[in-house]
């Protein structure tokens, strides 16, 4: 998948992208936003851009299909997991079954999230650099 954004800026931390928002940014979890809520991408790559060039950028869909399953597909599964759990095994006194397992769900879901909250942390330090990477300058 190939986005595009404009170059913000280039030093020796890497290189800061202004990410033009598409339907893909939806289930992406690359960027991050700024104080002023604008799409940056931070790439740790080494090319000779300049603040104020549009770039491509490509996504392997590898990437996007792994940030799409953890921020939609795992936490309705947990949900329905967490729901189970607290209907079946759970005895919460003066609690009707249901209520136990919209309990057990939401907690899934919440602590789903936090989980991908951490691992979303991880990425951005490690793996996403060899997902993300400019591909060219535009004219």
């Amino acid at each position: 998948m190939i986005e595009r954004g404009i170059v913000i800026k280039n030093d020796e931390n890497g290189i800061d992208v202004q990410m033009q928002p598409s339907t893909a940014c939806e289930s992406c979890s690359a960027c991050f936003l700024n104080s002023k809520n604008l799409q940056i991408l931070h790439l740790n790559q080494k090319i000779s851009v300049k603040p104020g060039d549009t770039v491509e950028i490509e996504v392997k869909p590898s990437y996007a299909l792994r940030s799409a399953f953890l921020l939609f597909f795992l936490p309705l599964l947990m949900m329905i997991v967490g729901y189970f759990i607290f209907a079946n095994f759970v005895n919460i006194p003066g609690w009707p079954v249901s209520y136990q397992g919209a309990l057990g769900g939401l907690l899934a879901v919440i602590a789903t999230y936090g989980a991908i909250y951490f691992y979303d942390k991880h990425l951005q330090k490690s793996d996403k650099n060899s997902q993300v990477r400019i591909v060219r300058v535009v004219q």
